[in-house]
Parts: structure tokens; C-alpha cells; sequence
């Protein structure tokens, strides 16, 4: 079973087929942008300004800063 790496969420191990085309169509349609909070280059959606780490944290409250 091939895993799957996203350098925004990290490793997947995804088994479903379904599963596997949306990944795969989200790989296809993401950029790669620097994140307006930590400023690290991620592959993210084009109207996306955050990764993940940075959205969950501003979710939650915290200051993530700006880059």
C-alpha cells in the first residue's frame, strides 16, 4: 500500500479509492505559496493564505503573526 504525503498536513495512509481521488485532486489543484502566518512554503490552495498549523491555531485564538 503507496502512502501519500502532503508537506501541509503530512503522511496519509489512505486505502479508500474515493479517498485516494480527492487527494489527488487536491494535490493537483494546490499551489505552492509561503504561509501568511509562519512563512513557510507550503502547497495549499490558491485562496488559501495559511497552512494548516497556522489556520487550526488562529481558529483557536492564538497570535500566529504575519509574514
Amino acid at each position: 500500500m503507496p502512502g501519500y504525503y502532503d508537506d501541509n498536513f503530512g503522511c496519509y495512509d489512505i486505502r479508500d479509492e474515493d479517498d485516494i481521488a480527492f487527494y489527488k485532486h487536491m494535490q493537483r489543484i494546490s499551489v505552492r505559496k509561503k504561509c501568511a502566518g509562519c512563512g513557510r512554503i507550503v502547497k495549499i490552495k490558491p485562496d488559501y493564505g495559511y497552512c494548516n498549523s497556522c489556520a487550526t491555531k488562529l481558529e483557536q485564538g492564538f497570535d500566529v503573526g504575519e509574514y
